[in-house]
């Protein structure tokens, strides 16, 4: 057997392993689902509880089926404004980040600021931002923004400075400016921390755009549910619900792909199967 071959064997079996590891990791969590929803539906229809308290998962799935396209078309609107607002934190967070790494005074003039906006009750100036700023997409935008940006904020500032101080050191040794040290020592750093902020910040821009349409709007999953609570239309309401949940295991999937290709060196990636 040539070495090519004898390579590309313990490769496949590096990758059956993989796959094999993998699979035993994710059917106790599927079995967990599976069993929670079907004690849900033998208890609903043993006690006989009426469906517009609690519906069964399988009506829900039936009118969540039967409303997708509408549903569909009310997420674009939630996504459209979560989008901005995340993107509007991240610039924030970065920037702030960096800002504060650089120079320690700033950190300790505008630290507290943020912290000052962290604490405010978003649930509590959703109302007031429709009022300053109108029923359309702007209020929803400052709201994502401004629930995602503090943790983007606290990791970035936390990665950048994760860096060895005798890395540091060499780079000053070898006359490597602020900015070429960010670049190539504190940056990368930073990376795993930023990646573990999108974990939450993203579920987050989302949650901030649904309770900002929630309570004035006229489009958005956060307005179906609204007005489907108020309208007693449970299973509409728990069909939106559905819907936000598979977006949300549809971004913990995408933020971990990405995470392993961009970071595969990182001991958090490494540990946890790798690229593969």
């Amino acid at each position: 057997m040539t070495a090519t071959a004898t390579a590309g064997s313990l490769t496949s079996i590096v990758a059956r392993d993989g796959r094999v590891t993998r699979l035993r990791e994710t059917w106790p969590s599927v079995f967990g689902l599976v069993a929670f929803f079907v004690v849900w539906e033998v208890v609903i229809r043993v006690t006989n509880t009426p469906a517009f308290i609690v519906p069964t998962p399988s009506a829900i799935v039936g009118r969540f089926w039967t409303q997708l396209p509408d549903l569909l078309y009310e997420l674009s609107y939630t996504l459209a404004a979560a989008s901005i607002g995340l993107l509007i934190g991240l610039a924030i967070g970065i920037a702030g980040a960096i800002a504060m790494v650089q120079w320690r005074i700033l950190e300790r003039s505008l630290f507290p600021v943020a912290v000052l906006i962290k604490l405010i009750p978003f649930v509590a100036i959703a109302p007031l931002l429709s009022v300053w700023l109108g029923y359309q997409l702007q209020p929803k935008i400052v709201l994502a923004a401004l629930i995602t940006f503090f943790p983007v904020l606290v990791n970035c500032v936390t990665g950048l400075r994760s860096v060895d101080p005798l890395a540091v050191e060499f780079f000053e040794s070898v006359g490597a400016n602020r900015r070429e040290t960010l670049a190539l020592l504190r940056w990368p750093a930073s990376l795993p921390y930023l990646f573990a902020a999108l974990k939450v910040t993203l579920h987050l821009a989302i949650v901030g755009a649904s309770v900002g349409e929630y309570f004035a709007a006229q489009h958005g999953i956060g307005h179906v549910i609204a007005r489907t609570s108020e309208l007693l239309q449970i299973q509409s309401l728990f069909s939106a619900a559905l819907l936000l949940v598979l977006l949300g295991i549809t971004i913990v999937v995408v933020t971990n792909f990405i995470e392993r290709r961009v970071i595969y060196w990182h001991e958090s990636v490494l540990t946890s199967g790798g690229r593969a």
